[in-house]
């Protein structure tokens, strides 16, 4: 028989009942893949909930086999998301003991919190847009003259003659199903964005795969995901609504969730504690300490400044995705910084002068777990 390691399922914060040393079973029956039960192994204040199990090889199943082991993942997080934040690990995640899990927990430990503090209280909503191609090609050509002529002058003379003209207006037509696909995607982000601020594009997917041969072909054109407030479904079906009703039969909406939030707390494990306060601290042109008010008045600051708001005026979308992710930068390290300074702050007795210290020392050492 195989030695056993522990499946990890997700990351949690320390439900009030369970002691930092625990490494035991929350009141309820929950079971995770092959039956077995679901524990919870602690460092500091946060937790990973795992079972055991053999080593797999998770290549060697059939379709059949891994969905059934993904849905068995899938059950736990969902069943966890009732009582508890979570971020979940992707499918398939081993660990070779409890003490390796432990190390995990404490090198990414300021991820795992900020990720944490990030996600509180939500969950991820996908939002799901389709065309008929055939459709809007057929309103495409109705709406633009060009198209109708270089048609008209294909079918006029013929393959061979008309090969040139043929080649114009598979381009023009193939311009015209983007400029109309990048209108809606455009028009729709925009609109849910004023509410659901907490967006990431997924990729398009072939809708047609498990489609019956007599419904008809659908084609994805949009596919998001939102991080959204668990009493806010209900706010984002009616603004769907609304959007299909503006939209009528020219696209179709569907919305899958609440899911775990697996698009919005992907935790990096290669990254120490120390490495991700020090991205932060230069994001932010921080010296080696500084106190939490000087934080926050440099991240109001530097948000003030790269705003992607500043650049509504272009519409170079480069100059736009880069300000984008500036911002993005910028809000990243104000999460990280405040998470840990908080951390570090709250240890430091109060004759102490309160600055948060980001040298690696002091930043290694605020992680660790102290034994008496």
């Amino acid at each position: 028989m195989t030695e056993e390691r522990k499946y990890i399922y997700s990351i949690i914060n320390n439900p009030k009942e369970m002691r930092v040393s625990d490494a035991s079973r929350l009141p309820g029956d929950l079971f995770g893949i092959n039956n077995r039960d679901i524990t919870f192994i602690s460092y500091r204040d946060i937790s990973a909930a795992v079972s055991n199990i053999h080593l797999i090889n998770f290549d060697k199943f059939d379709k059949k086999e891994l969905h059934q082991l993904i849905a068995a993942h899938d059950q736990v997080n969902v069943s966890l998301m009732k009582k508890h934040d979570i971020i979940p690990m992707r499918f398939g995640m081993i660990a070779e003991s409890a003490e390796e899990i432990r190390n995990i927990l404490a090198k990414a430990y300021i991820q795992f919190k900020t990720a944490l503090e990030r996600i509180a209280g939500k969950a991820e909503f996908i939002v799901q847009v389709f065309w008929n191609e055939k459709n809007i090609l057929e309103k495409i050509v109705q709406e633009n003259i060009e198209i109708q002529k270089l048609k008209k002058d294909v079918e006029s003379k013929g393959k061979i003659l008309g090969f040139s003209s043929k080649i114009k207006l598979g381009k023009r037509i193939f311009e015209g199903l983007e400029s109309c696909r990048k209108e809606y995607t455009e028009g729709i982000l925009s609109n849910l964005a004023t509410s659901f601020p907490n967006f990431s594009a997924g990729k398009l997917l072939d809708a047609n795969k498990e489609s019956a041969a007599n419904e008809t072909k659908k084609e994805m054109i949009m596919n998001y995901s939102f991080l959204i407030g668990a009493t806010e479904e209900s706010a984002l079906s009616f603004r769907l609504n609304q959007l299909a009703e503006k939209y009528k039969d020219e696209i179709k909406f569907k919305y899958i969730g609440p899911m775990a939030p697996y698009s919005f707390a992907i935790i990096n494990l290669s990254l120490g504690n120390f490495d991700l306060v020090d991205n932060a601290r230069r994001t932010f042109g921080l010296g080696e300490s500084a106190a939490f008010s000087e934080i926050k008045k440099i991240y109001y600051k530097l948000a003030g400044q790269h705003h992607p708001d500043k650049q509504a005026f272009t519409k170079d979308r480069v100059i736009l995705e880069g300000a984008e992710k500036k911002m993005k930068d910028i809000i990243t390290a104000n999460e990280v910084l405040t998470i840990y300074c908080k951390h570090y702050l709250s240890a430091l007795a109060p004759e102490k002068e309160q600055l948060c210290s980001f040298r690696k020392e002091d930043v290694e050492d605020s992680i660790i777990v102290k034994t008496k």
